[in-house]
């Protein structure tokens, strides 16, 4: 059977087996936060510019289970899969392509990220699509206005998508400044690109005029995170990078890096195709090792950039595999990474699919999902005319106010969100029902004291055989008195 063959049945399979788990799990804090967005439609939000929400609310035309919301981030990254293996297939050979795709489709976080709809989905789409027509552009030699208008709808697409999207914009600039050099100040079309990519962002600048730009501040204050540098949270974001894109990515990747960079300042002859892949690659991994220095990082932040990795790391093991020089030693430790990361594929795969295996109360690895959804039911039907919801945490208040809707939910930190613009802060005499989550030290219950009287009205306990998963209490409360800070 030819190798593309067996290319294109693998992403069909991939792209079942997430529809498979998009049937089976309930939304993720971020998926129903995405949701939100979809139902509440607006020319952007709090904490991401608005595409993420435009196309939930396309979703949202055929139906509001997990199920239909999910069939579209399942299709981009369908779409994203088959673009990276024809683009690798295109530069650098059918079986680069091929290993580039079993790359991805091992890789232990991406059997979770491809079926929830999250900006990263469409961003990745958009930044494949970005080197394709800064492909073309180079090979055009700038002499198409019609590359440069689809680069500069891709650029905006991408800016609408997230705001590290600006990564895209670096990283192209630098590409066109290595080929153009100084010609690249008399291309018309790259004049055409800038002002169609600002025109596309427009609805992002318009909301932050009307919204007092906060989510730019936001988003600057979130960048800046803490004022001093921590070694120790960069290394515990490294150590997260490893074991959620897996040994074979992370530490290849590396490899490749350094060797790339080695090869540059001993003036080695460049391959132009490497050259690209790393030049978008590269400014996505450094922004967030450093951000991640400041506090600030998460495992699927630096997703697009793993992703841009991944050819050249095929490039890498074919070298290594294909060379007719002693390397047992490379061979040897590529079959070690690949089998530690499939087995830790092969974990996540047996989580998602048989989730009645038991841990220890409150250790499920899946726990973040489990609950949920049947308390925010429950708490519909207690909902008496008039009530809010009230959670004393913003990251557990997105499935509450999905799962739960219409009821407004709000939060009771001191923290001004995305909630506060949809359901209002808070006020003083506010009454309605205060949800309580336990972990393993048990319930906040201190949040009960912002409220004159409280009393108890439900509870949920979710439990995988005789382990508890998660527990829930829910209290009827009145007059609420102030924000007090945790």
């Amino acid at each position: 059977m030819p190798l593309k063959t067996v290319s294109i049945i693998s992403i069909a399979l991939f792209a079942l087996l997430a529809l498979l788990h998009s049937w089976l799990l309930p939304f993720s804090a971020d998926e129903a936060h995405y949701a939100l967005y979809g139902k509440l439609l607006d020319w952007s939000y709090f904490d991401h510019p608005p595409m993420v929400g435009w196309l939930q609310s396309i979703s949202l035309l055929w139906g509001e289970s997990e199920l239909a919301l999910r069939i579209l981030p399942i299709l981009f990254s369908t779409l994203s899969l088959l673009l990276l293996f024809n683009l690798t297939r295109a530069e650098f050979g059918e079986k680069t392509a091929f290993i580039t795709l079993l790359l991805f489709i091992s890789a232990p976080i991406l059997q979770i990220l491809p079926f929830g709809m999250i900006p990263e989905t469409p961003l990745i789409l958009c930044g494949l699509l970005n080197i394709w027509i800064v492909k073309r552009i180079i090979n055009h030699d700038g002499e198409q206005i019609s590359d440069w208008l689809l680069l500069g709808l891709i650029l905006g697409a991408a800016g609408l998508s997230k705001y590290t999207g600006v990564t895209l914009a670096f990283s192209t600039f630098i590409a066109l400044c290595l080929h153009f050099k100084m010609r690249l100040s008399r291309q018309t079309g790259f004049y055409l690109a800038v002002v169609l990519a600002a025109l596309c962002i427009t609805p992002v600048i318009y909301w932050n005029v009307n919204n007092d730009w906060i989510s730019i501040l936001y988003q600057l204050d979130h960048s800046a995170g803490k004022a001093e540098y921590s070694l120790q949270a960069a290394a515990t974001m490294q150590v997260t990078q490893l074991a959620s894109y897996g040994p074979l990515l992370y530490v290849l990747g590396l490899v490749v890096i350094i060797t790339l960079l080695k090869s540059k300042l001993q003036n080695k002859v460049q391959n132009k195709q490497i050259n690209l892949w790393l030049i978008f690659a590269l400014p996505i991994l450094i922004l967030f090792s450093f951000l991640s220095a400041k506090g600030r990082s998460l495992p699927h932040w630096t997703e697009l950039g793993v992703i841009f990795m991944m050819p050249l790391i095929a490039q890498f093991i074919l070298a290594s595999w294909g060379s007719k020089s002693n390397n047992k030693g490379k061979k040897a430790l590529i079959i070690g990474l690949a089998s530690i990361t499939l087995l830790l594929t092969l974990v996540v795969q047996v989580l998602l699919t048989v989730p009645k295996i038991q841990f220890d109360d409150y250790s499920h690895p899946l726990a973040d999902l489990k609950g949920w959804k049947q308390i925010s039911q429950q708490m519909q039907q207690q909902a008496q005319p008039g009530d809010s919801i009230f959670i004393p945490n913003w990251s557990h208040a997105s499935r509450v106010a999905w799962y739960a809707r219409p009821l407004p939910v709000k939060v009771l930190d001191t923290r001004f969100d995305q909630f506060d613009l949809w359901f209002g802060s808070a006020e003083a005499g506010d009454s309605g029902l205060v949800l309580l989550h336990a972990s393993r030290k048990g319930f906040k219950e201190k949040s009960l004291a912002k409220f004159e009287q409280c009393e108890f009205s439900s509870e949920l306990e979710i439990k995988i055989e005789s382990s508890v998963v998660n527990y829930f209490k829910v209290y009827r409360c009145s007059n609420y008195l102030a924000a007090i800070k945790e």
